[in-house]
């Protein structure tokens, strides 16, 4: 099954969720398991990927050691720079008022004789018809929700006011914890950039992007960008399950499988100024087993992995793409899985020369271009300096010893 191309480009990748989930069963519950188990799903993402993806690093010993031992780090959300990032919206109010107006269902509404320990019907339909906060429009002469719960209570008795005030916390104590719960979803991730440019450097284009990603994801222009070419994680490059005699090349067998859930977990942000949010029916469905784990299913899955491709629009100069990897898979690869895709190392302006001559001499190991970034004398924008011209000014500056 393959999707089209759409004007909208949330199309392909919110389709393509929902036909992995729509795979689930008891077996292959996670995302990872669902794709090993039914790997020809990546096919349809093929026409959609890019030849190179760009990722900043800043500058410190353990980024430039995942460099030289080719590695990728997958990071969990809760270190994302944006709260919002990889968490699901939800309305407290209209959980509450969804479930207040079951617990009325369920216990019945007050007679004529006990209307101060009790809701009456009138009061039902009054709750019912009231406002969100979020939705309310004082000049469509509506009822805003937590008014309408304030008056009644006012006509309550005492004790029934204790319990309305109960029952309101009961729920939003509920709606809390399931949302809890859904952000200890075990995922993580990697992001990158793209430039839909071939020509020579592509630090040309979109210079004003470039140097805000620099300052915001590079130490301030100290750090160093790669260029990953991750053709090799096109679907179409994949090599099939059944070529491989797991008996004679296990590593092949394992490499391979890899390369499917990288190729599974990419995809491109979408940015939007809508967050995804869980409606109260599906939240109030939500299970929560005897050890405090969520009881998924493909609905709340699929939720799920529309939010960690969702962003707020102000973040869409990023122009980002992302891996996302179950947690189990990572945990076990110590959160750093194999990613021989390098291509080029851009290093900041402002890099120090220590840094410089070790990256310089781990793409001489990797056999892979080094670009040193400079600052352009007259206009707002970052352009390559020549290797041999760095190498020359760096062999001057020993005839200018002060201890000579």
């Amino acid at each position: 099954m393959g999707f089209c191309n759409y004007k909208s480009q949330k199309k392909w990748q919110k389709e393509y969720i929902n036909n992995v989930f729509a795979n689930k069963n008891t077996n292959h519950s996670t995302y990872s398991k669902i794709i090993l188990n039914n790997p020809e799903l990546v096919n349809s993402k093929n026409i959609h990927f890019p030849k190179s993806l760009f990722k900043f690093y800043s500058p410190t010993s353990d980024n430039i050691i995942d460099i030289k031992k080719q590695r990728l780090w997958f990071a969990h959300p809760s270190s994302f720079n944006d709260p919002f990032d990889c968490h699901t919206g939800y309305d407290v109010t209209s959980y509450e008022k969804y479930s207040l107006l079951e617990h009325i269902r369920k216990t019945g509404f007050a007679n004529s004789d006990n209307r101060l320990n009790g809701f009456t019907e009138e009061e039902f339909y009054r709750i019912y018809n009231s406002i969100p906060e979020y939705e309310y429009n004082w000049m469509r002469n509506e009822e805003e929700y937590w008014s309408a719960i304030r008056k009644i209570s006012e006509s309550k008795s005492e004790d029934f006011q204790k319990e309305i005030y109960n029952l309101s916390q009961k729920f939003q104590r509920d709606v809390e914890r399931r949302i809890e719960k859904l952000r200890e979803v075990n995922i993580r991730i990697a992001c990158f950039s793209e430039f839909k440019s071939d020509s020579y450097p592509p630090i040309y284009i979109d210079f004003e992007f470039m140097i805000q990603m620099w300052a915001h994801y590079a130490s301030n222009h100290e750090g160093f960008c790669v260029e990953y070419d991750i053709t090799p994680l096109h679907p179409e490059n994949l090599i099939p399950f059944e070529n491989i005699n797991i008996l004679e090349d296990q590593d092949s067998y394992q490499s391979n499988k890899i390369k499917l859930l990288l190729s599974a977990g990419l995809f491109p942000v979408i940015y939007t100024s809508n967050r995804v949010n869980i409606p109260k029916t599906k939240l109030r469905k939500i299970k929560i087993d005897e050890v405090g784990k969520i009881k998924h299913n493909s609905d709340i899955d699929s939720l799920l992995y529309k939010t960690y491709i969702i962003k707020s629009a102000k973040w869409n100069y990023e122009k980002e793409w992302r891996i996302i990897v179950d947690g189990d898979i990572c945990n076990y690869f110590d959160n750093k899985i194999h990613f021989p895709y390098i291509k080029k190392i851009f290093l900041g302006c402002k890099m120090n020369t220590h840094n410089i001559d070790i990256l310089i001499e781990i793409a001489e190991e990797l056999n892979v271009e080094v670009v040193l970034m400079a600052m352009n004398d007259k206009k707002f924008y970052l352009e390559p300096q020549r290797l041999d011209a760095y190498k020359w000014n760096k062999e001057r500056r020993k005839w200018r010893n002060p201890l000579y």
